[in-house]
Formats: C-alpha cells, structure tokens, sequence
C-alpha cells in the first residue's frame, strides 16, 4: 500500500510539473508576440527545463537568432538535440540547417543534417525543403565550388531512400 502511494505521489509531482511547463510556455509565447523576448527567455528555460518539448524548441532557436539573447548556437545545440530526440519537427529542421551551416562555430555535420532536414520535409517543414534544395543545386553558401559541392552530395545520396 505504501509502494502504491508513493507512485501516486510521484505521478502526481511529474503532472503539476508537466501543468507548470505549459503554462510558462504560455506565458512565454504571449511575451514572444510582443517581442518581449528578454522576458520570455527564463520562462522557456524553467519550462523546457521541467521537459516541454515546444519551450526546448522555442528556447533553441531564440538562442540561435539572439532573441532576448547574446547569439549563440553552441547553446542552441543542447536544447534543439532535446527537442529534436522527442521527434519535434521544427527542431528537427533547425537542427539540420544548424548541422549543415556550421553557423556560431558549431561542428557540421552535412549527413546528419541532411537527414534530420528530410525527416522535417516530410512533414511540411518548407525552410528544410528549401535548404535541401539548396545543398542538392549547391546553391548559396554550398556554391563554393563543384569540388566543396560534391563533398555534400553523398550525405543527400546516403539519406534518400
């Protein structure tokens, strides 16, 4: 009996966190509207850190732009793989593209990228189907040189299947 309500107990603190995590996320994206994005960071952060997926998405990609922040992707990273791992779309496609750019000195990773931009593709995702396009016409940033260009094209020939 005492093993029973101990899981209650615990199951009941995991929901009131799981309640909490939404209503912070909440209140986070209604400062993000007004572009309140300095007050809305440690909301996302206490929120994704009691496990809502959206606030770990949200909070990675605010990192990456420097939204209410200093820009920084290295910091981004940990919060879009979380997100990412639970299957969250759009984290998936942020990942990619931060994989494939490399961008605040985080390490590229062009297959893994690309396949984290295909999954997100598949679901509707048009900035990874637009950047999947770009590494594949090795346009913008992956037009520098048909030498660099074709070390992209295995990682899209490996992931297309």
């Amino acid at each position: 009996m005492l093993e029973f309500i101990s899981k209650l107990l615990s199951l009941n603190v995991a929901l009131a966190g799981k309640a909490k995590g939404i209503s912070l996320y909440n209140d986070a994206m209604a400062l993000c509207s007004d572009k309140k994005y300095r007050d809305a960071l440690p909301l996302l952060v206490e929120a994704a850190e009691l496990g809502d997926v959206e606030a770990m998405a949200h909070l990675g990609g605010m990192h990456m732009l420097g939204q209410g922040t200093a820009e920084n992707p290295k910091k981004a990273l940990p919060w879009l793989e979380r997100a990412a791992q639970t299957g969250h779309i759009g984290a998936m496609g942020t990942l990619g593209m931060l994989l494939a750019t490399g961008k605040g000195g985080v390490t590229r990773d062009m297959e893994r990228a690309v396949y984290l931009m295909q999954q997100a593709a598949k679901h509707g995702d048009e900035q990874s189907s637009r950047m999947l396009s770009m590494i594949e016409k090795g346009e913008g940033m992956f037009a520098t040189g048909k030498r660099n260009r074709s070390q992209y094209m295995p990682a899209i020939s490996r992931t297309k299947k």
